[in-house]
């Protein structure tokens, strides 16, 4: 009697085709997420894992876990960040105020016959008001002259009526000097400003809102070549600012 053969598939062969069958899934999954979106890519990582019978105990890796203890709710624990005044209505609110300095500064030097003769600007920065030397000083001389002193005397009033920072700069033009009193431009412009700078603090300005510095030739507004360009150089500025120019370092 001949013998009967076995009917149907070696049994190997069923665990080959189970594990071919993965490896296809497995590779046309990574074909489908190839825009590599990474919490997703995990999420299928994690599910390959579970299918070859990998088992990890890592809590948290695909999603959030809450805490067991949650002494507070979640919406209580989210600081809400305080709404804050855009950059552009602060630059126009300084710039309002250094408008107004302006106008009442060129009521001053019009007040002391000066006001066509006076340069002033303002913007969000501040106020700058520039006056030519020789309305201040005679050549060479860093005393105040005493028709000015009406125009200084404005320019303090104005100051104590706004929060305002000022420093006074002098300026020379290029020509050398070499005195006694002013060794060169740095000494003429450093004591014209400081000149300036006591003539405020007369006329009550407080001393901590307020100083002094020369620059010599350094500032030019025009050319040195030309008797008209270093009459304009020589002058002294005023310059009014919200912060103090100077920033101490504790």
């Amino acid at each position: 009697m001949a013998k009967e053969e076995k009917k149907g598939l070696a049994p190997w062969m069923g665990t080959f085709a189970d594990l071919c069958t993965l490896l296809l899934t497995f590779f046309v999954l990574l074909l489908t997420f190839a825009s590599m979106d990474v919490q997703k890519f995990k999420e299928m990582l994690g599910s390959v894992k579970m299918a070859f019978g990998v088992q990890e105990d890592l809590r948290g890796e695909y999603q959030p876990v809450k805490p067991l203890t949650d002494p507070q709710p979640i919406r209580d624990q989210v600081r809400v960040a305080p709404k804050s005044v855009p950059s552009r209505d602060m630059d126009a609110q300084k710039a309002e105020e250094a408008s107004r300095m302006a106008r009442q500064i060129q009521k001053q030097a019009n007040a002391a016959g000066m006001g066509k003769t006076v340069d002033i600007s303002s913007s969000a920065q501040g106020v700058r008001l520039r006056v030519k030397g020789q309305l201040l000083f005679e050549p060479g001389e860093a005393v105040v002259k005493e028709q000015a002193k009406k125009l200084l005397s404005g320019i303090g009033k104005v100051l104590n009526k706004f929060s305002f920072y000022l420093t006074v700069e002098g300026h020379s033009d290029n020509q050398p000097i070499s005195t006694e009193k002013f060794p060169s431009n740095w000494e003429l412009s450093s004591a014209r400003a400081s000149a300036v700078l006591r003539n405020l603090l007369a006329n009550g300005v407080p001393p901590t809102r307020v100083t002094a510095v020369g620059y010599a030739a350094n500032y030019p507004l025009a050319t040195n070549a030309t008797p008209e360009g270093r009459s304009k150089n020589r002058r002294v500025e005023f310059v009014f600012t919200k912060r103090p120019m100077r920033v101490g370092v504790d």
